[in-house]
Parts: C-alpha cells; sequence; structure tokens
C-alpha cells in the first residue's frame, strides 16, 4: 500500500500531458473526467477552462469563500435544569478529527489549502476524493486524490469500492470507509455533475474569442492613425518622418500638441469598427455567461459590465453573494463532512461540523458591532452570551459572561429565563439625634 501511494503522489514535478488520439484514447478520457469539445472546435478540459480569467477568478471567489471560514467541530448536549432541557454546544478539541479540520490534515497541507483545492476539484470535475488514514478506526490523516486517478464503483450490496490509479499505471482498490467522496451537483445521486463539460459552449466560445483576439494582436496592423502626403519620399524620407513623428507627437506628454507638416500631408485616425465592438461585446457576455454557471456575481471578480454599483447596491451584491453561492457551499461540504467523517456513533452523541459563518462580518467593523449588540439582548432577549461572542475574536472568557441578558437595563437571566434581580446592599439606620 506504501509502494502504490508513493507511485500516485511522485513524480517530482510537472509531468508531460499525455496525448490523446483515437477512439480508445476518447473513451479513457472521458472515463477518467477527460475534456469535451465545443462548436468552436476547441477542447476544453479543467486546464483549458482555468486559463479563462473568468473561470480562475470565479473558481478562487468560490475556493476563499471555503477554505478561508474557520471549520470545526462541535458536540451538541441536552441537560436538564429544573425540569427543563437546554441544549448546550461545545468545541470538541478532545476529538483527532477537530485538529484535522481547523488545522492540518495531513504534514504537508494547512486545512486552508485543502478546503482550495476540494473546492477546485469540485467546482471544475464536479467531485472531490480524500483518502482518510485510519489507524484503529480513527482518522489520523487525509490525502487529496486527483479525481482523474479515482474510479469508483457500486456493488450489489449499495458499498462503494475505489480504485486508485498511479502514475505507473499500477491500481488499488478500497473499500468506501476510507475515501472522502465530495460531489457537486448530481443527477444520478452517485455521481457530481461536471461542469466544464456541460458548459463547454459557454467556456469554449470565452477561450475563442480570447484566441482571436490575441492572433489580431500578434499578426494584425492597426496604428491610431496614417499621415499620407503628396508624391512619393522614399524609404529612407519614410523612416525619417516615422522617427520625426514619434519624437515630437509620441508619447503622453506630447498629447493635443498641434501637427504641421508640409508636402500637403494629411492625417486620418483610424477609428474602431463596429466588427471590433461586436469583438469586445462578446468578450463582456461570456463573461456573465460563466459567472451564472459558475454562480458568482460578476461584481465580485471585479466586472461591472455597463453599471456602476453604488456602496448600497454593492453591499446588497455582497450580501447575496454569501447568502446564495457561499452558504450553499458551507452547507454542501458541512454535511459531507459529517457523513464521511464521522461515525453514526459519533453523530448520535452530538457531533457534527460548523462553520464559523459569523467570521463574515469581522472586515466590517460596524456591521459587527450591530450584530454583537443585538445578539446581546439590545433590543430583544438575546441568544448569545458575552462569553460567545468575545469567542468570535479568539478572545478569552470572563467572569460571569456566561449568562443572557434581556433588553432591561441589561440585566442578566436565570435558566428559567427570570431577571436576575441583584439586593442592594442595606442602608445602616442612622442613630436618633442627639447620640
Amino acid at each position: 500500500m506504501k509502494g502504490f501511494f508513493g507511485s500516485l503522489f511522485s513524480g517530482g514535478g510537472e509531468r508531460k500531458e499525455e496525448s490523446r488520439y483515437g477512439l480508445v484514447d476518447q473513451m479513457w478520457a472521458d472515463f477518467f473526467g477527460g475534456f469535451a469539445t465545443s462548436k468552436t472546435g476547441i477542447s476544453v478540459n479543467w486546464k483549458s477552462a482555468l486559463s479563462v480569467t473568468t473561470v480562475l477568478a470565479c473558481c478562487r471567489v468560490r475556493a476563499d469563500g471555503l477554505a478561508t471560514v474557520p471549520w470545526k467541530l462541535y458536540q451538541r448536549t441536552e441537560k436538564s435544569v429544573n425540569g427543563k432541557t437546554v441544549v448546550d454546544r461545545r468545541e470538541a478539541r478532545d476529538q483527532p478529527l477537530y485538529d484535522l479540520l481547523a488545522t492540518a490534515p495531513n504534514e504537508w497541507m494547512t486545512s486552508l489549502e485543502f478546503r482550495e483545492t476540494q473546492s477546485f476539484h469540485v467546482d471544475l470535475a464536479g467531485r472531490s476524493y480524500a483518502f482518510l488514514n485510519k489507524v484503529r478506526g480513527e482518522i489520523v490523516e487525509m490525502i487529496l486524490l486527483d479525481p482523474a486517478r479515482v474510479a469508483w464503483k457500486v456493488n450489489a450490496d449499495y458499498s462503494r469500492t475505489y480504485t486508485l490509479r498511479g502514475i505507473d499505471g499500477t491500481t488499488e482498490t478500497v473499500p468506501g470507509d476510507q475515501i472522502w467522496h465530495v460531489k457537486g451537483p448530481s443527477w444520478d445521486t452517485q455521481e457530481g455533475l461536471n461542469v466544464v463539460r456541460y458548459a463547454a459552449e459557454a467556456i469554449g466560445l470565452a477561450l475563442a474569442t480570447e484566441e482571436s483576439h490575441a492572433m489580431f494582436h500578434r499578426n494584425g496592423a492597426r496604428p491610431s492613425g496614417v499621415l499620407s502626403t503628396d508624391g512619393a519620399i522614399g524609404e529612407a524620407g519614410l523612416v525619417k518622418l516615422a522617427a520625426w513623428v514619434r519624437r515630437h507627437f509620441g508619447g503622453a506628454e506630447n498629447t493635443g500638441k498641434i501637427m504641421v507638416v508640409d508636402r500637403a500631408a494629411k492625417f486620418s485616425p483610424i477609428q474602431m469598427t463596429g466588427v471590433d465592438s461586436q469583438h469586445v461585446e462578446t468578450r463582456k457576455f461570456q463573461v456573465e455567461r460563466i459567472c451564472e454557471v459558475l454562480r458568482v456575481m460578476p461584481i465580485m471578480i471585479g466586472f461591472s459590465g455597463d453599471k456602476n454599483a453604488t456602496f448600497a447596491s454593492a453591499e446588497q451584491m455582497f450580501l447575496a453573494h454569501l447568502v446564495h453561492c457561499i452558504r450553499p457551499i458551507h452547507r454542501r461540504f458541512g454535511g459531507s463532512g459529517d457523513l464521511f467523517l464521522l461515525k453514526k456513533e459519533q453523530r448520535q452523541k452530538g457531533y457534527y461540523t460548523g462553520f464559523v459563518d459569523a467570521d463574515f462580518l469581522s472586515p466590517a467593523m460596524k456591521d459587527k458591532g450591530e450584530y454583537n449588540s443585538t445578539a446581546l439582548g439590545k433590543s430583544s432577549p438575546g441568544w448569545l452570551t458575552p462569553n460567545e461572542i468575545r469567542g468570535f475574536d479568539e478572545l478569552p472568557p470572563v467572569t460571569g459572561g456566561d449568562r443572557l441578558y434581556v433588553p432591561a437595563n441589561m440585566v442578566a437571566i436565570d435558566e428559567n429565563g427570570k431577571p436576575i434581580l441583584l439586593t442592594p446592599p442595606a442602608t445602616p439606620a442612622l442613630p436618633p439625634p442627639g447620640e
């Protein structure tokens, strides 16, 4: 097994891309998540898709939303207080899985790097695979695998087995409980849809327009204007005239200067044609199409199109991005982690994984302050204690900070939800007059 994983991850650098020709090679390419040919004639796979800046930017935004938020292991417990059931939650730091999720899943990757790569795999291949190295039934290490090197099948008893293919062609089959399989949106409930394949036309057109635009600038001659004179001046005269124009009228410092020439010379500027303008519009349209596929708002990748967002509208767009793009990603990975990384007995004991979504408020101090004030009980009964709020910023707890508050003068409430009335110290009676 150790030798196989050595062949799976060895190579020492970027390996040469294998050539794929003929029906058999095409079949294997499709089997291992290969490429799709768009109507433009351009082959689209994950590597060519990433060469489109819009795809790269969208995948990075989605990966940042998944990887930069803390992911922790919690345990929810219930206890009875005065005949009532009280739900409590704690960070399960005593469990080995806690450190794997929050800090380092293996010896060479941080939690951020691990989840970042997972996000790219799910978005561009439709699935992500991680080998779960277990010792006496407990996960001690998680190793990401190239999706193209993993194949799986469903057995007669509905269990799964995964076949891993090494660089040297050797294979190893492992049971399903040793693979963490995260899949994207699915049709058959077994495998995630390959977004690159289904969006091949949009990505292929973006590649084609970008390539044609690049070749236009490489091979085309597009001066800013034409300076013509009466009569022939010869090649030497043309070189001399061109040098004179560059010296006296070229560069930003000469912008707006009046050009005076002899021999009835005329300068005719060259404007962008309608075809050029439409070409640019096509490239802009493809940005929006790709953003639609990956569910990323164009403003999140720095593209505003023809609309300039105001501060208020941009704020709502950022909020919509968190609600409709990032939160579904958190729920997908959180649910998959609960299913594949936790045993059923652990889930029954209240263990679950959770993303600290409140971390998104950290850069917005005003919004964060308003949220914390409301959660503490500014205008309605609070649902967070001062120590829980301090925990968002990794601050230590304070004495007496584990109670909830109600708005009336911000008094603490007991386990039954009743205010705790503090009895003022008794005032000593004054002695009678004359004593």
